[in-house]
């Protein structure tokens, strides 16, 4: 999957049309979270999926990404009266299987901070949203993740580089981190660390 970053509200919202003369109101119901998307041949999305595993056919067409292809999302739609699709925008979030911790090389091994907005786990992801600070528009950091290979527990930390950057404003980017193949029940705790700007995060999070 490829990775990308945008800004994302998770909250459900109804947006109202104009009345018609008969003082009935036309009703748009439009929400924004992590999902899972599909594209088709073209390079489409043709369906989509939420947390609660419910899933949607997509009308008309979205960004352009890799044909045939299983995403990770961060997604904004609107659904009709038949329940189906437009997507308003949908980015591919950074997802990957998490490389064990002891293969990272020392020179990679750098902790600036971050900003976690919101975690949870839906989907079979850990999803996150994190805040980045940065000076400039354009500018390159550096942050993915890892699974701690030296416990029994199965937790993962990030590693963010900001190459000696400011912290004027915040940027946003979305992290899902796939957690099949691990073997784990329901009610399990899954656990992720941090450096933080105030304090370094230390979370428990159970498994449903």
């Amino acid at each position: 999957m490829r990775r990308t970053g945008i800004v994302l509200v998770l909250a459900c919202t109804i947006a109202l049309l104009a009345a018609c003369k008969d003082d009935r109101e036309e009703i748009e119901t439009m929400f924004s979270g992590f999902m899972t998307g599909q594209t088709n041949a073209q390079g489409y999305l043709s369906v989509l999926k939420d947390d609660f595993g419910k899933l949607y056919t997509v009308n008309g067409k979205s960004d352009k990404l890799r044909p045939d292809t299983i995403y990770r999302l961060v997604a904004s739609i609107t659904l009709d009266e038949d329940n189906k699709a437009s997507v308003i925008q949908a980015v591919p979030t950074i997802s990957y299987i998490a490389p064990p911790d002891s293969i990272i090389p020392d020179s990679m091994r750098v902790k600036d901070p971050i900003m976690i907005e919101s975690i949870y786990i839906g989907g079979g992801y850990m999803n996150v949203s994190i805040g980045i600070k940065v000076k400039k528009e354009n500018t390159q950091h550096s942050l993915f993740y890892t699974c701690l290979d030296n416990t029994d527990k199965l937790k993962f930390t990030f590693y963010h580089n900001a190459y000696g950057d400011g912290d004027v404003y915040t940027k946003h980017a979305y992290v899902s981190i796939p957690l099949y193949g691990y073997g784990l029940a329901k009610n399990d705790t899954v656990f992720l660390s941090c450096k933080g700007y105030q304090e370094d995060y230390d979370y428990k999070l159970i498994y449903k």
